[in-house]
């Protein structure tokens, strides 16, 4: 039984690894690469996401969030936040969800 499983396991495929990044905390600056998912927590931060990713979640106030990379769907919960999406040829939009008050997507140009 052990060997079956050991080999149920080395034949699952790699595409079925999800990758998640939780960043957390208050007036911070970095870059990240992004996963396939990004979840930001805190207030007064500063980000840029460079890299594809299929979904990104801001939470919070006064965040400042700079995206230069294809991402399918941003949700933004909280007031005052801002996220910039670098205009490249063949990149589109992000579909934008906003649960909160004043927070705003803008096109940017590199």
């Amino acid at each position: 039984m052990k060997k079956l499983l050991l080999i149920l396991l080395l034949t699952v495929p790699g595409w079925c690894v999800l990758h998640s990044l939780v960043l957390t905390g208050q007036t911070r600056s970095l870059t990240v690469q992004a996963g396939d998912n990004v979840e930001f927590v805190g207030d007064s931060n500063q980000v840029t996401v460079v890299g594809d990713c299929n979904g990104i979640t801001v939470t919070g106030s006064n965040n400042q969030l700079r995206l230069d990379g294809q991402v399918a769907s941003l949700e933004v919960v909280g007031s005052g936040n801002q996220v910039s999406w670098v205009e490249r040829p063949g990149r589109r939009a992000p579909s934008f969800e906003s649960l909160g008050t004043n927070n705003q997507i803008l096109a940017v140009k590199p």
